[in-house]
């Protein structure tokens, strides 16, 4: 490891530092891609939305079911169908292929993030950003979940490096290179396509932040902002023309005024959080970047009147203060601030040899201590889901692999407290790779309970293959009505109680109705008091992570000579 340190640093190319992190990127970023189910709530609603658009050729409008969903535009659908199209196919449901554009986007944003370092500082400085920030696991979880914030992710950091590009070139009395303007245009009516303002706010409090520090805005007249409103119109004006008109303004009225405005005053869906709520989860989310953070703080701060400690303070501070008063709190708020909090820690750790500074040594052993702390927790996430379950022998591999992992930490974070930052903070990256992977596709995958979409498709089609009419009805689902389920089980299934599963039976609507124990004496006391005798064919029992409850699915169909209703 230590050879490999020395060679990155010293002779390496910028164009080789930039290959090893994305490679580095795409291998941290495939961990479960490909093994993971559909995941709720999230990721499923977007991907059967996605399947809607495929199934009706209407790429205009966003729906789930026969439900609207005016919440975020349509630019990640329109990735999500494309990568469908190309890689897999609609009738095929296979997750991994609307998962593609997530994966593209996070490692966009990291090569874009150790270009950023590079630019801002060195090689050595853009090596460790890209690792850190493609090492982190809420940075890996986001590749891995097909929904917008990996897309996302990319826009604002390409927006940033470009706007990173504009003000070297101002402080150098350079001028930018006219791409740059171009660029930082296009990337920011892209994020507008693809989650609305979030990526025109965070640049736009960056230029602020910025100016404020600087008591000029002279850097704005580089950026070209004629060219900019005549960009971001053409992006964007076509399809927000089109949409306000197929839903009659619904679209703007639920995305601004609900969901946007929701989520500032209101905690939707129960995602709430105190004051720090990001601050606090950083720590560990942000793993191991954040273990640097103290040192590369205190380091930025002595250097605080330089123009790259002012941008990045800037990246920073503005957006996080508003993440943090918005009432609605979700962990992956805050990760298009993370590159910078990326490019500071491993500015923090680009001096190998540490100075006698008591401040400085004391932010080293804080670092050391909060990775040694995360490790073990990360340690225990390995651990806990196969051995709460006592799944084997899956448990007996998660307990090795969580004390090698623990081990290999402690090891790193007595090299942090020695001042062997660097070296470290490659260890590090490689150590959360590999927690990663142990995670996201050797153990989450396989635990059953939480694995019941998946097993609810797989009986399905199993029964519908023995049927003798096999003419591939939908199914009725009551109590249950996790998107995942509508994803694998296709756009026509009925959700529905017990009572309304029943009607659908005798009626021949469907020929098969899964049964949650919740709703189970509804649905006989339905049919019974009309004559009709469900049979049980399937049970299948599992745990609902959206919420935290054990369900009970009990899958029934009518006798042959009880399929037309009484007279």
């Amino acid at each position: 490891m230590a050879a490999l340190a020395f060679i990155s640093s010293h002779t390496l190319s910028r164009n080789v530092v930039l290959v090893i992190v994305a490679a580095f990127a795409a291998f941290v970023a495939t961990a479960g891609t490909f093994s993971l189910p559909p995941l709720d709530r999230d990721e499923a609603r977007f991907a059967q939305a996605s399947v809607q658009m495929m199934e009706t050729g209407d790429y205009v409008r966003i729906n789930f079911q026969d439900r609207e969903r005016n919440k975020k535009p349509a630019g990640i659908h329109w990735l999500q169908s494309l990568s469908v199209q190309t890689l897999s196919s609609v009738e095929a449901r296979e997750i991994w292929a609307y998962r593609i554009p997530s994966l593209i986007g996070v490692i966009l944003a990291v090569v874009f993030t150790s270009m950023i370092a590079i630019t801002l500082y060195d090689r050595r400085t853009g090596l460790l950003a890209g690792l850190l920030f493609a090492s982190a696991p809420v940075v890996a979880a986001e590749a891995t979940i097909a929904k917008a914030d990996g897309v996302l992710l990319a826009t604002i950091v390409i927006a940033q490096f470009a706007l990173v590009k504009i003000l070297a070139a101002h402080h150098g009395n350079t001028k930018p290179t006219r791409a740059m303007p171009f660029l930082f245009w296009l990337a920011q009516g892209a994020g507008i396509l693809i989650k609305g303002p979030i990526a025109p706010m965070v640049s736009l409090l960056t230029g602020l932040g910025f100016a404020a520090q600087n008591r000029s805005i002279n850097f704005l007249r580089a950026m070209r902002p004629v060219l900019g409103v005549v960009l971001l119109a053409l992006i964007v004006a076509p399809w927000a023309t089109a949409i306000g008109m197929a839903t009659e303004g619904r679209f703007f009225a639920q995305a601004l005024g609900h969901d946007m405005a929701g989520k500032l005053s209101g905690a939707q869906e129960h995602h709430a959080g105190p004051p720090g709520y990001h601050f606090i989860l950083m720590w560990g989310l942000f793993w191991p970047a954040a273990a640097l953070i103290p040192l590369g703080v205190f380091k930025l701060w002595r250097e605080r009147h330089q123009w790259q400690a002012q941008l990045l303070f800037a990246w920073i501070i503005p957006s996080w203060i508003v993440f943090e008063i918005a009432a609605t709190k979700l962990p992956h708020y805050v990760m298009p601030l993370y590159p910078a909090l990326a490019i500071i820690a491993a500015h923090g750790a680009s001096v190998i040899t540490s100075t006698n500074s008591i401040i400085e040594k004391r932010t080293r052993w804080l670092g050391a201590i909060i990775y040694a702390v995360v490790s073990a927790v990360a340690a225990g996430l390995v651990l806990a889901g196969p051995a709460g379950f006592q799944i084997m022998p899956l448990a007996q591999y998660a307990a090795i692999a969580a004390a090698i992992i623990l081990l290999a930490g402690l090891t790193i974070a007595i090299m942090f407290w020695r001042g062997r930052a660097f070296t470290g903070t490659i260890a590090a990256s490689f150590l959360s790779a590999a927690f990663i992977w142990v995670l996201f596709d050797a153990v989450l995958p396989r635990l059953d309970p939480f694995d019941l979409s998946p097993r609810l498709q797989t009986t399905f089609e199993e029964l519908q293959s023995q049927s003798p009419a096999r003419d591939e009805k939908p199914v009725a689902l009551a109590g249950y009505s996790e998107p995942s389920a509508v994803f694998l089980l296709g756009t026509d299934t009925l959700l529905t109680n017990g009572a309304g599963a029943g009607e659908a039976l005798i009626n021949a609507r469907v020929e098969f109705a899964a049964i949650e124990a919740r709703q189970s004496e509804i649905f006989h006391s339905y049919l019974t008091g009309l004559g009709h005798q469900p049979i049980a064919l399937a049970k299948l029992d599992g745990a609902n992570y959206s919420n935290g409850k054990d369900i009970s699915l009990t899958i029934f169909t009518l006798a042959q000579d009880a399929n037309k209703p009484r007279d």
